[in-house]
């Protein structure tokens, strides 16, 4: 039973007339007939009464047409969505992201995606850095972003935001004034940091902003999320790190975000993916996501 039957089928059966219905489905009145007797032939029924001069649907043809309308129906809607699948627009991306990214980058590529394809189902998940790097691997997440670089031929990684960093201080800190600050007078202050197994990058990073400007920090606490950090400073347990966007996320009369004098870049946030990941929702994110990072 060929598709093009079903639809010389019904448009006889809506017409009751041949010559009509050829003219409909753009064929010939010959091949039409020849079409109508192979559905017959296959379906082992008559479909339309041809004794008389007009053309009657039998008692059979009467119940075919509801069966033959809806599988048109569905054969039509298995082809959009086969169709929209293939150009991304409907399936499901998995998203991981540490913490800060939520404050600055991510919630204009998110929206800029929910408005190309608001049929995706998008599953975000806050994960920690490693654990980002290992979902990816083992392909229960879609796309990183996180200070992921390339690692090898497997993950491919670009850079999406990349933020001065700030020091965060408790509000009653002696440089809590400070219009900037020299990362060097902070040489005697108990630092708050991220914990390295989770975070490997941005801890020797951080630790190296104080390593050139001479000195190596006192670490007070560890933690491995940034609202914690922000929590331990406020409770005046040292100062911290932190990009500019978590100072407009995260506002408190207990912490004091100071920029630092030479406005020195935090490591680059990177959205990081598989490479052998050919999905058309993960390409049409990431088109999504570079756009949005032109516009920004």
């Amino acid at each position: 039973m060929e598709f093009r039957h079903l639809r010389s089928f019904l448009a006889v059966a809506e017409t009751l007339n041949f010559r009509q219905a050829a003219e409909h489905v753009h064929v010939t009145q010959s091949a039409l007939s020849r079409q109508i007797q192979r559905l017959e032939d296959t379906l082992g029924v008559t479909l339309f009464d041809r004794s008389h001069r007009a053309v009657a649907l039998t008692a059979a043809g009467r119940a075919f047409v509801p069966e033959a309308r809806q599988t048109l129906a569905r054969a039509e809607q298995a082809q959009r969505t086969v169709r929209r699948a293939a150009r991304g627009e409907v399936g499901r991306l998995v998203v991981g992201f540490v913490g800060p990214a939520i404050y600055g980058v991510l919630p204009g590529i998110l929206r800029a995606f929910r408005a190309a394809a608001p049929d995706v189902e998008l599953v975000l998940r806050e994960m920690r850095t490693d654990a980002q790097r290992a979902a990816l691997r083992d392909g229960t997440l879609d796309v990183a972003f996180a200070g992921l670089g390339p690692d090898g031929a497997a993950i491919r990684s670009e850079p999406v935001d990349r933020e001065a960093v700030m020091i965060a201080l408790p509000a009653e800190h002696r440089l809590a004034g400070a219009e900037a600050v020299d990362l060097v007078d902070l040489a005697e202050d108990p630092f708050i940091i991220f914990e390295r197994p989770f975070e490997p990058e941005l801890f020797d990073a951080l630790i190296g902003l104080c390593q050139r400007a001479g000195f190596s920090p006192q670490i007070a606490q560890q933690a491995n999320r940034i609202f914690v950090i922000l929590g331990l400073v406020s409770a005046g347990l040292g100062v911290a790190f932190a990009p500019g966007s978590v100072r407009r996320g995260l506002s408190t009369q207990e912490v004091v975000f100071a920029p630092l004098r030479d406005a020195t870049p935090t490591p680059a946030l990177c959205m990081a993916w598989r490479a052998d990941n050919d999905s058309p929702v993960l390409a049409a994110f990431l088109g999504a996501a570079r756009s949005t990072v032109r516009a920004g």
